[in-house]
Parts: C-alpha cells; sequence; structure tokens
C-alpha cells in the first residue's frame, strides 16, 4: 500500500489528501484559519475634470511703441561784408538754407558767412588792433557774444542773433 500526501491549499485552510492504492482518497482538514471579516470599501469614483474652456486670443490691433522723434533743429547764421555790413538768418531747417539766407540778407558784394549755429545763438565781433572780424555761438546770447570776442582775440561785438529752441 503506497500512500501520498498531497497539500491543498484552500481560502486560507489547508486539506491534506491522502491517497492510497484504493481507489478512494482520504481527506483531512489539519487546521482552519479563522475567516476576516473586512468592511466593504466605500465605493470610488474619480473626481471629475473639467478642461478650461479655449478662449481664442484677441485680435485687438497693438499701438507700436513710441518711435523715437529727434529735437527740432534750427540752424542760424551771421554773414559779415569787408565794409562790416551784416547779413543774418535763423530758425531754418539746414545749415545750407542759414548760410544762404544770410548772404542774401548782407547788404554789400563780397560778404562771408562766419559763424553757423544750431538752436543757440551766433555772435560777430571786430578787433581793431587786427582790423579782422570773428564768429561765435553759444547756448545765450551772452555766452555767444563771450565766444566771438575770445575767437576774435578782444574786441567787442558787433552783432549776434539766436533761433528759436
Amino acid at each position: 500500500m503506497i500512500i501520498a500526501a498531497f497539500v491543498l491549499l484552500i481560502g486560507g485552510g489547508a486539506v491534506f489528501l491522502l491517497a492510497s492504492d484504493d481507489d478512494e482518497p482520504r481527506r483531512r482538514t489539519i487546521a482552519a484559519s479563522p475567516t476576516l471579516d473586512y468592511p466593504t470599501p466605500p465605493s470610488f469614483s474619480p473626481p471629475t475634470y473639467n478642461p478650461p474652456t479655449y478662449t481664442p486670443p484677441t485680435t485687438t490691433p497693438t499701438t507700436p511703441e513710441s518711435t523715437y522723434t529727434p529735437p527740432e533743429q534750427n540752424y542760424g547764421a551771421i554773414a559779415v561784408g569787408r565794409n562790416g555790413a551784416v547779413g543774418k538768418a535763423w530758425d531754418y531747417d539746414s545749415a545750407a538754407d542759414a548760410r544762404r539766407r544770410a548772404l542774401n540778407e548782407c547788404p554789400t558784394s563780397g560778404c562771408k558767412v562766419l559763424t553757423t549755429f544750431v538752436n543757440g545763438c551766433g555772435a560777430v565781433a571786430f578787433n581793431s588792433r587786427t582790423n579782422k572780424y570773428w564768429g561765435g555761438n553759444g547756448s545765450t546770447r551772452a555766452a555767444a557774444q563771450r565766444d566771438a570776442i575770445s575767437n576774435a582775440g578782444g574786441g567787442r561785438w558787433i552783432a549776434w542773433v539766436c533761433t528759436t529752441r
């Protein structure tokens, strides 16, 4: 007689099966494990997801960044003839236009432009020791007169003019 033993694990308990040459198997329970009563877990539902609604970009026109605008340029010039005749020009859009106008305003022939300036003042001085006229410029009338007298090496100023700033 051959006896074979098998262990069968069923739901937490163990059952031995013994077999022999007999056609009928023998069953024997060795140990029974207690059953555990677990509470029924609460039903779980995942949170719902509501994606944000799509809002297309607005096509409101934007104002471009302000561009740099240079300050207005006002040019002036003073021309002097050999005899001391003076022609003045101020508030022109270019230095060339101011020089041309100063020469046209000079009442004698042979006049020369001695000073050209922008957004400021110009003056002409005469130095009697050297018998020469000299031009100068500055931010104010007084500054332009001092510059002209300094450039002439002394003397006195004979003409001045300022542009609109």
